[in-house]
This record gives C-alpha cells, structure tokens and sequence, in this order.
C-alpha cells in the first residue's frame, strides 16, 4: 500500500457507505417483489421524500426548487388557429 493511507478511516468510510446501501441483489432470471406493494400511500410518499433527501445530500445538500413557469419545456396555444 501507498505511504499515507489511512485503512482505519478507509474502513470506516466503507462500513458507513453500507450502512446506506439501498440495493438489493437478485439472482439473474429471478423476479423481484415490489419493494412498497403493502405500504399505504403515506409510506409510499415517506419513502419517495426519503429518497430525495439522499438525493439533496449526495449534491452537497443544495436543493434547487424553481416554480413550474420557470421549468424547461414548449409552450403551447390551444385554440382555433388563425387564417
């Protein structure tokens, strides 16, 4: 190994990484269960607000929350077209 690496603090990194794991592995050709088929609509949102914290956190904890006229897209008219 390199002079200057540090294993304990390695170690300890990595064992904090697989504490947040969220994976889960499966056989090939083996179907996997929903993971939120018997939760109830309020689960299913905490889990997605969860999932977009970790989000947030993984970004360096910077939210970016723009109102919808600001978002990228067409606009649209509707309506009878002219001539």
């Amino acid at each position: 190994m390199s002079e200057g690496i540090d294993l304990a603090a390695l170690k300890e990194r990595a064992e904090a990484r697989r504490g947040k794991v969220t994976v889960e592995v499966v056989k090939l050709g083996e179907p996997k269960a929903p993971p939120y088929a018997d939760a109830s609509p309020e689960e299913r949102l905490e889990a997605a607000v969860r999932l977009m914290n970790y989000h947030v956190a993984l970004r360096g904890g910077v939210e970016v929350v723009r109102p919808r006229s600001e978002w990228p897209g067409e606009t649209f008219k509707c309506g009878p077209r002219d001539g």
